[in-house]
């Protein structure tokens, strides 16, 4: 999962509290040459983001306190589609995407963590394709997926034409059909996730990611991406004394511009981390997206490459 998500923007470590929301925004990026194409805006917290072709991105926004999920996708320059449920009002989640459909997910019963069910979405409109609440997806490979069903004798698996959902072929029961599944390949190659900073990596990258993470608390992890001229790096400062016996930290994301060493943009993620989360941001198609105030998704596009 790309589990980015989660975070709150108070900027360039300044006081700007007499400034109204936008124009704190606008003032972020207005000293470089990089600028948000996209900010949207949810009413609940982008539970999950998931890249999908041609530079799109889907994500699944939940409400906690109404207990209601809605799915949207976006590319760099605007909203494609938004507030959608098909059907189901909170017991579902993204499962993957491939070859331009959004798969969900169900469950058999609200008091069952297994999932069961399938619904098929195209990417690009939102509109709905198709649905079996019979079916769970186990692998998208190829030009189909593959799904299993509970019978007698072992689950059944048979390959899914994707945008039908029509029968392509049994593949058998049991054990030995499930070894015949291949592995997914529904991951894009114009994606870039961030890796982790090891404290055993000693190349002259890491030292750079070093330089500009001096500020971290080392029990935090550094998170970077090396994208053109630019070097995206997130770590964690620390935000005072503890609270109720848990510490508290200030998520920072630098985009720093090589090889001036220039900090082209920053940007307060979190100003209240308890628990330290991976995969703050991504690069998808040329354009860092990275999520403020838990429900705010923004795409910066990153020249070069």
């Amino acid at each position: 999962m790309l589990n980015f998500r989660y975070w709150i923007v108070i900027l360039l470590f300044k006081d700007f509290s007499d400034l109204p929301i936008r124009a704190l925004v606008t003032s972020i990026f207005r000293r470089s040459r990089l600028g948000p194409s996209l900010e949207y805006t949810t009413e609940g917290v982008i539970w999950r983001l998931h890249p999908a072709p041609a530079g799109m991105l889907v994500g699944e926004e939940r409400n906690i306190e109404f207990k209601t999920a809605s799915f949207f996708c976006v590319d760099s320059s605007g909203t494609l589609w938004k507030g959608k449920n098909f059907g189901e009002e909170w017991w579902t989640g993204i499962e993957t995407v491939h070859r331009g459909v959004l798969f969900l997910y169900g469950f058999a019963t609200p008091e069952l963590p297994g999932r069961k069910g399938i619904t098929a979405v195209d990417c690009v409109t939102g509109g709905f394709l198709w649905k079996n609440g019979e079916l769970t997806l186990i692998a998208a490979a190829g030009d189909t997926i593959y799904s299993s069903r509970e019978a007698p004798g072992g689950p059944v698996i048979a390959e899914i034409d994707p945008r039908t959902g029509d029968l392509v072929r049994e593949v058998g029961r049991g054990l030995s059909a499930m070894q015949q599944v291949p592995r997914s390949d529904d991951c894009l190659e114009d994606v870039e996730y961030p890796q982790v900073l090891s404290e055993h990596d000693v190349s002259p990258l890491s030292a750079l990611v070093r330089q500009f993470s001096a500020p971290a608390v080392t029990e935090c992890p550094v998170e970077y991406s090396e994208h053109g001229p630019y070097l995206v790096i997130v770590y964690h400062r620390g935000s005072g004394p503890a609270r109720a016996g848990r510490s508290r930290y200030i998520q920072v994301m630098d985009v720093v511009e090589r090889p001036s060493g220039t900090v082209a943009m920053r940007v307060t993620l979190d100003p209240a981390v308890s628990t330290p989360a991976l995969g703050s941001f991504l690069v998808h198609s040329g354009t860092l997206y990275f999520v403020r105030e838990k429900k705010t998704l923004t795409a910066v596009r990153l020249p070069g490459k």
